[in-house]
């Protein structure tokens, strides 16, 4: 089976600033392992269109798919689906549904800014957002999202349509060893199984444990062997 490859673009200068703590970057990584697929790349992107659209577009290429978290409000900021209309050449158009959605929410006739929300690039397939009726959407291989962690966890839910992949399996190891004393039993361990992901973590604030070694693979049987082999070499 195909493991498919997703990238993830989060999207505002208020990330950038410090002004907002990201959250998205976990609520899509945890969804892509669920899913199997590799979270192969993330970054933050500033709200400036020409660098949202040569990076988007360069992820598009690259990866199987592209999510994007950010800019798809109403306020002067939110870029996003501009940029999307840019790359792929369609332009803005109003979603009925999503009209409907909003007028029964909050009543109609709508105002301007909230007739921005029903607006999405012609043909894209639409994420509904049940908490503000305000959707996401998809177009080709890009996945958008607004940036808030609550709607974003809530309709991340639709890469289980998209992506194909094997589920990880994963052990963990706890010791009372330095990082610094594992160090090389890691790198040994790690070369003679390649196909499973090795990590490290000092945890400072544990009582029974100073570092906590976990290892992941979708090969189970070389996992095993390399919880074994880990284990002849580090006194727990």
């Amino acid at each position: 089976m195909k493991i498919s490859s997703v990238a993830l673009a989060i999207i505002g200068d208020e990330v950038l600033l410090g002004e907002v703590v990201d959250e998205n970057i976990h609520i899509v990584s945890r969804e892509v392992f669920r899913l199997g697929a590799d979270l192969s790349y993330a970054c933050v992107l500033p709200d400036d269109p020409q660098f949202m659209y040569e990076h988007l577009k360069w992820m598009m290429e690259r990866f199987d798919w592209v999510v994007s978290t950010g800019g798809i409000g109403a306020t002067h900021d939110d870029l996003t689906k501009q940029v999307v209309c840019r790359i792929f050449g369609r332009p803005l158009v109003e979603a009925p549904e999503v009209i409907r959605a909003l007028e029964s929410r909050i009543g109609g006739p709508l105002p301007e800014k909230v007739l921005e929300l029903a607006r999405v690039p012609e043909g894209a397939e639409l994420v509904t957002n049940e908490r503000t009726a305000a959707p996401g959407f998809i177009v080709g291989n890009l996945l958008v999202l607004p940036g808030i962690p609550s709607l974003v966890q809530s309709m991340i839910g639709v890469l289980g349509e998209k992506l194909s992949g094997k589920a990880f399996h994963t052990l963990v190891i706890h010791t009372m060893l330095r990082e610094s004393e594992v160090a090389e039993s890691l790198e040994i361990v790690q070369a003679q199984y390649p196909s499973v992901k090795i990590g490290s973590y000092p945890e400072m604030e544990a009582v029974d444990h100073k570092v906590r070694i976990v290892l992941r693979s979708r090969d189970s049987e070389s996992l095993l062997k390399a919880q074994g082999s880990l284990l002849e070499r580090i006194d727990k």
